[in-house]
């Protein structure tokens, strides 16, 4: 997911420094080229020297080198870099990042990024709260820079409070979950409402709340971070307007709102009614500022038109709505109601009751409540809040995918809805024309081809995406490629999709020119790409069968290993078995040996018995899925070294976070104990479940 990318790390002078050092190994072990840039006072906690034998290239501190007299251009590393992060970030530092002044190599650099910038502060407690730090991280925020919260515990001060510098690892998950995020709404258009209306009573007065509009912008933001074009429909708020595909319409008056965001609506794929809009207007708006008498006064109130529930009405197929219900009473009630009666796809409660959540705060406490059941959040900052509800919205959308297709789309193939992207940012000056052609040139391969003898309804497709990042081409047609590829099957009863299968394959190599077929035959290996699609098909195919029954995708697994088998003889090392343990053979390999058939068990009872029972009885649900889990371990105990149980750990880390944020505490350091056992970088995630007490999930 970082492989290739491009990272300038900015270190400022705090004692947190030390942990920059662990972020560097990070980054570079994941594939990334590091680029560190430090303040003057940072070299005191950590030397550049460290710094610059972990990156592998020289540390910049200064505006030229003092020995040669050569300049360090901060215009070309905005140009260079994927991605800055700033870790640690000091008080001083967010000051200057926030006004602009650029007395040092760093925030020079920040001040000319092209690319996303995220921040990690580090500072005392009381420094960290100061009104000067919040304003200038809210400022920064509001530029569309990434603000990743420190965590609490003991500072430097032998104090103990919020403050601490996120841990490197957890900073680099920020990064891939960013950069794979990117797409999640990709080629879709959302509407937010966001902010208060006002209601005139004269040319002076006027009816309102308290909605900053922090929530509604929030959701822009991460909206736009996700790939989608977004609709800014805002009342009377100071907010800025996010960064990226963003177009802002302010309004005045909830009948101005309403206007808007019908006629946005129909060109929409989602809508999220994050506004806090007047139920009711004055019948009448004095024309002159009504003069104080002595006396009483009365103002007749009308209704205003209730905008959720016009959107849900005019709600077609293959569109979302989402709503919010601010509640000071009896509020899964309320929001419930709501949430049938305005035909909503899912509902955000939160309430007044809930100390850091609602108006004005920068911090929100919400839950997630729709048809199938109810996700509880703890206290966040609004943008981690915009960051789970999107999640929830973008699983819907994906989950429609297959429902909105034109029947006709598909002319031969029935079993995989393959959406295929090809990042070609990192190869400049190359024909562009050629990485379009390859991207409908795979879609085709994947989407037309019969893979089974099987026949497939349209709604019975299995979602996949092939996420490809050229890392080098040559006008000779030679690919050097990297690929996230993700297969998922919905979860029935329900409007959540559950990933089967997820991959990062780090190395593919081959050959392709605009007039190249893609023709794939079994027997003969001799195009290294369709190869790799052809195997990744029937492994995703094979994976969705055997949670449809035990071990129902046989027949297609079996075709897997045998491309897994037959590709030994091929170039590339991802193929040959004795490479390295983390590779296409090893996958298919691990999961077809006859000591982890377990593992194939497991699939279906994961699936089908665990997370299929758990949108009807959750305890059922979550019951199956600690024996899931024994067996699991189980298998990990009979081969210690098989790559799949690792790999199955992984991609279900966050599934199996969110089911078991809920469970008893026992539950949760049962399931800890396992997949922090066969997988001990997720011990983290799992550390802090654990740690919960059961009133706080």
């Amino acid at each position: 997911m970082l492989k290739g990318k491009n990272i300038v790390l900015g270190i400022t002078g705090s004692i947190a420094a030390y942990k920059a050092a662990i972020l560097v190994r990070l980054l570079v072990k994941e594939g990334a080229q590091v680029q560190v840039v430090m303040t003057p006072s940072s070299k005191e906690f950590i030397t550049p020297l460290t710094l610059s034998t972990l990156s592998g290239r020289p540390v910049l501190c200064d505006f030229f080198n003092s020995n040669s007299g050569e300049w360090n251009s901060h215009v070309e590393l905005g140009l260079w870099a994927d991605a800055m992060i700033v870790a640690p970030a000091t008080a001083s530092t967010l000051g200057k990042m926030a006004g602009g002044i650029a007395d040092n190599m760093l925030v020079t650099t920040y001040l000319s990024m092209k690319a996303p910038v995220f921040i990690a502060p580090a500072m005392d407690l009381d420094m960290f709260a100061h009104p000067s730090t919040q304003h200038n991280l809210e400022v920064l925020a509001g530029y569309g820079n990434h603000i990743i919260e420190p965590g609490t515990g003991e500072l430097a001060s032998h104090l103990s409070g919020k403050g601490r510098m996120e841990e490197p690892e957890n900073i680099v998950q920020a990064l891939k979950d960013f950069f794979l995020g990117k797409s999640l709404l990709k080629g879709k258009k959302v509407l937010i409402t966001a902010g208060p209306t006002y209601e005139k009573i004269d040319p002076v007065r006027f009816i309102g709340n308290y909605s900053s509009g922090k929530m509604g912008f929030a959701l822009a933001a991460e909206c736009a971070a996700c790939g989608a074009d977004v609709v800014l429909v805002s009342g009377p708020v100071s907010q800025p307007t996010p960064s990226g595909a963003v177009e802002r319409i302010d309004v005045e008056s909830a009948a101005q709102m309403h206007d808007a965001a019908v006629k946005a609506f129909p060109a929409c794929d989602a809508a999220i009614l994050c506004a806090a809009v007047a139920d009711y207007r004055p019948a009448t708006c004095a024309d002159k500022k009504i003069k104080r008498t002595g006396e009483g006064m009365v103002i007749e109130l009308e209704p205003n038109k209730d905008i959720a529930a016009e959107l849900g009405k005019a709600k077609r197929d293959g569109q979302r709505l989402v709503g919010f219900a601010l509640e000071t009473n009896d509020g899964e009630l309320n929001a419930r109601e709501k949430l049938a009666k305005k035909n909503l796809d899912f509902i955000v409660l939160n309430s007044l009751a809930d100390k850091g959540a609602g108006f004005a705060h920068d911090t929100n406490k919400v839950t997630i409540i729709d048809k199938e059941g109810v996700a509880e959040y703890p206290l966040k900052s609004k943008r981690d809040v915009a960051r789970d509800i999107v999640a929830h919205l973008s699983k819907l959308l994906l989950a429609l995918l297959i429902l909105v297709l034109p029947l006709d789309t598909f002319a031969v193939g029935e079993e995989l809805n393959a959406k295929v992207s090809l990042n070609s940012s990192k190869v400049q000056g190359a024909n562009t024309e050629v990485f379009k052609v390859l991207e409908e040139a795979i879609t085709q391969f994947l989407n037309d081809r019969k893979w089974t003898a099987n026949t497939y309804e349209d709604y019975e497709r299995i979602d996949c995406n092939f996420n490809f990042v050229v890392d080098q081409y040559s006008p000779d047609g030679s690919f050097t490629t990297s690929l996230i590829v993700q297969g998922t099957r919905p979860v029935y009863g329900s409007n959540y999709s559950t990933t089967v299968f997820k991959y990062e394959d780090k190395a593919i190599t081959f050959t392709y020119q605009p007039y190249d077929r893609m023709e794939f035959n079994e027997d003969n290996l001799d195009n290294n790409l369709t190869a790799v699609l052809a195997y990744y098909a029937y492994l995703i195919i094979g994976f969705d069968m055997d949670t449809m029954g035990d071990l129902g995708g046989n027949e297609w697994l079996n075709k897997a290993q045998s491309i897994a088998n037959n590709a030994q003889t091929l170039g590339d090392a991802g193929w040959r078995a004795m490479s390295s343990e983390n590779n296409r053979y090893s996958i298919i390999d691990d999961y077809m040996n006859g000591a982890l058939e377990p593992v194939r068990k497991l699939m279906y009872k994961y699936h089908r018995l665990g997370l299929d029972t758990m949108y009807k009885n959750v305890t059922a649900g979550r019951k199956v899925i600690t024996e899931c889990l024994t067996m699991l371990n189980k298998a990990y105990e009979d081969r210690a070294m098989a790559y799949f149980p690792r790999l199955f750990v992984e991609y279900k880390n966050d599934e199996l976070l969110n089911i078991y944020s809920n469970s008893s505490t026992k539950e949760r350091q049962d399931a800890e104990k396992i997949i922090t056992r066969i997988d001990p970088s997720l011990s983290a995630k799992w550390e802090e479940l654990v740690s919960k007490p059961a009133e706080q999930l």
